[in-house]
């Protein structure tokens, strides 16, 4: 039973679970109007280095259910591969679907410290490894529209409506969707202006709101590119998630009978996920002229609570404190 409700915190974890600068030489910069434009795209390769670090602290009641259980526990992992995106007109005009695949894993790296021990995995980037790992990645289709915002979501032949689902791709800290950068506006803009955007996502009874400030905070040349750097500040309000939302969101993307462990939780089981606000930050290098992100940098910033309760041997509940970070950049291969 602590094995499953371990792989349950994991999945709802990861379900959770990315003044002006002065601008670069190079004569003045005109305002204009700004759009993600693939036309004629066949397919785009974007190289990723993502790094992941994470520490929970146990409460005393999941002790003693295990006796066995650090208080507490921290991982880092980091890991580069190739993401290959392969472009085709989408259902509308304006509108792209982009199909993400790993290409390829270069190394996958990691450490464990539990309740003061440390372990240093090292490098386990062989190649069976990175073959089971890539094994294991879904095709994901993105359909998008020209101002960079994600419509809907297919994984594994299933279609998800995720409308204002990722607050724009900006938010979508581990989507892939990061060959785009941020909803952009529908207004001309230049270097110095800011635009917002706000989304909100329903799950069961959780209404979740993120609010996004873009700002082009400079002119910058890269990989050869005249681009425009958007920095792109997000906040998400802090939420609560329990067992029945969890449910109703499985039944949308297939079921929950198709991770591993869940099905089989007592009909007493509750869980309640409380996730402090949370913070994005990335910088999009955008190449006005082609209408593609040549080079994207994200960190997101995450903390929450799991209480769980209802699990038979147990009297009362338990609870679990997570902090971490994903930082992930992607730029565009040459």
């Amino acid at each position: 039973m602590t094995r499953k409700l371990l792989v349950l915190v994991a999945v709802v974890a990861m379900l959770s679970a990315c003044g002006a600068d002065s601008s670069a030489s190079g004569g003045a910069v005109v305002a204009r109007p700004l759009a993600y434009s693939l036309t004629g795209t066949d397919t785009m390769s974007y190289h990723a280095e993502m790094e992941v670090e994470m520490s929970i602290t146990f409460g005393e009641t999941l002790r003693r259910l295990d006796p066995s259980m650090p208080s507490t526990m921290s991982t880092e992992m980091s890991m580069g591969f190739d993401t290959l995106y392969s472009v085709a007109p989408g259902p509308e005009d304006g509108t792209y679907r982009v199909a993400m695949t790993i290409a390829d894993i270069d190394s996958v790296k990691g450490k464990v410290d539990m309740g003061g021990r440390s372990m240093n995995i090292g490098d386990l980037g062989g190649s069976d490894l990175r073959t089971a790992v890539k094994s294991q990645m879904p095709e994901f289709v993105y359909i998008v529209d020209d101002k960079g915002a994600v419509i809907a979501i297919e994984a594994e032949g299933t279609t998800l409506d995720v409308e204002g689902l990722l607050g724009g791709t900006s938010s979508a800290g581990f989507s892939g969707g990061q060959m785009f950068g941020p909803e952009l506006p529908s207004e001309t803009v230049t270097v110095g202006d800011t635009w917002t955007t706000t989304f909100e996502q329903e799950i069961g009874d959780a209404v979740i709101v993120t609010e996004e400030t873009h700002k082009v905070i400079r002119r910058e040349e890269k990989q050869g590119r005249d681009t425009w750097v958007i920095r792109t500040d997000s906040v998400t309000d802090a939420y609560t998630i329990n067992w029945d939302d969890m449910v109703e969101l499985f039944a949308e993307v297939g079921g929950i009978q198709n991770v591993e462990g869940m099905e089989e939780m007592p009909p007493s089981f509750q869980m309640a996920m409380r996730s402090s606000p949370s913070t994005t930050t990335m910088l999009t290098w955008l190449d006005p002229e082609r209408g593609e992100a040549v080079a994207v940098d994200v960190l997101v910033n995450m903390a929450m609570t799991m209480e769980m309760g209802g699990i038979p041997g147990l009297n009362g509940s338990f609870s679990m404190d997570m902090d971490g970070y994903t930082h992930m950049t992607m730029e565009m291969n040459e």
